[in-house]
């Protein structure tokens, strides 16, 4: 037993290392670094329970630690899982707060009373960590989320059930003893400890991976798809819009008198239009669109399923809401007001190969929109 726990130290110290050099890649580490210190303070727990299991059966000092970096876990799942932004040393503050004041207020009291206590803040701490893995869909590793899941749960099971059995007999209960109640929890206490720490290596290689993938599909100021991407997503939307008969739009915009801004304001307050660009296009087309930074100043839209009304309808929507956006953004201070225009373009397509000449066309319109006077719509054609 001991010199499993003290494996299950290095493990945790190792997963705090990776924890933390991942949080530092990432950006946004909060989450990450709420699991190390979960994992730090685990791994201390373990080193305890390892270096004394020969001394003593009676280990609440080790006991507690464990219980307090399982409350820093817990919550960090439902960081990860949900999304929901907390603040690291808040929730840290409030997770030991919570303990000491449990161990505070049981203080002196039977070890059955102690006993109870503890097993029923545990089981709340483990409970929502576990609902919300065991219920995980759609990731890869689905099952070794279950199975985590699943350990939680039998752990909160397994605490409230040692804090239900240890008061009853406090209260005189005629209940026969549960031999080696003790060593049980500690086996499951280990087997989490071993299982958190692999699902904690997979969630980083997956949110690894899809950093990476972030990276190479995404324009890096506008948060919008890079231009590769959007090829590799239109192409098959147009062979299906092919196979099916549907007429597909395709819009190109780029902003009017760009290289002015940059020239009278800066190439900072030109990227911050570019921003704002990016910022305002997801509203302003639907939901299945396909939008990218297609080069310098210049974006595109593809609508698959849209017919020359839809069309023009999203570009003026494009027009308008881009010339509120530059206002809105010169209001606030952030930006200053510009304008764009817009070309499209509108047919049944032949297959993947007809996006290049889709594109000509829209850029021909808008040719004609920045040759009537900027800030206008133009589809081919019309």
């Amino acid at each position: 037993m001991a010199s499993l726990s003290l494996a299950l130290c290095v493990l945790c110290a190792v997963t705090v290392a990776l924890l933390l050099v991942h949080g530092h890649l990432d950006g946004d580490g909060h989450d990450l670094r709420l699991l190390a210190w979960g994992k730090g303070v685990q791994a201390a727990g373990w080193l305890g329970f390892g270096l004394a299991t020969a001394a003593s059966d009676v280990m609440p000092p080790f006991r507690f630690l464990l219980l307090v970096g399982l409350g820093f876990e817990a919550l960090a799942i439902v960081r990860v899982r949900t999304g929901r932004p907390s603040k690291l040393l808040p929730v840290l503050a409030g997770v030991v707060t919570l303990h000491v004041l449990l161990a505070v207020a049981v203080a002196g009291r039977p070890f059955e009373v102690r006993a109870f206590v503890q097993s029923m803040a545990a089981a709340v701490l483990f409970l929502p960590g576990g609902v919300l893995l065991l219920t995980t869909r759609n990731v890869a590793s689905r099952r070794l989320h279950g199975a985590t899941g699943g350990a939680y749960l039998a752990l909160a099971a397994f605490t409230f059930l040692r804090g239900g059995y240890l008061l009853a007999r406090h209260e005189g209960a005629d209940i026969p003893a549960v031999p080696h109640m003790e060593m049980v929890g500690l086996l499951l206490l280990q087997a989490l400890a071993f299982i958190g720490c692999v699902w904690f290596v997979v969630v980083l290689r997956e949110r690894y991976e899809a950093h990476i993938h972030r990276l190479a599909t995404t324009d890096a100021l506008t948060g919008l798809h890079n231009r590769r991407h959007f090829l590799s997503v239109v192409e098959p939307a147009l062979a299906l819009a092919a196979r099916k008969g549907t007429p597909v739009g395709v819009i190109i915009f780029d902003v009017d008198h760009f290289k002015r801004v940059n020239d009278t304001h800066g190439h900072p307050m030109g990227d911050a239009v570019l921003r704002c660009i990016g910022a305002a296009l997801p509203a302003l087309v639907r939901g299945y669109d396909a939008t990218c930074r297609f080069g310098g100043e210049e974006f595109a839209a593809v609508l698959p399923d849209a017919d020359g009304a839809v069309t023009d309808l999203v570009g003026e929507r494009i027009r308008q809401g881009m010339e509120r956006a530059g206002l809105e953004a010169a209001e606030q201070g952030r930006g200053v007001p510009f304008t764009v225009s817009v070309g499209a373009a509108c047919r049944v397509p032949r297959g993947p190969q007809d996006l290049d000449g889709m594109l000509a066309e829209a850029d021909a319109a808008l040719y004609e929109a920045k040759h009537g006077g900027r800030n206008a719509y133009r589809r081919h054609g019309v």
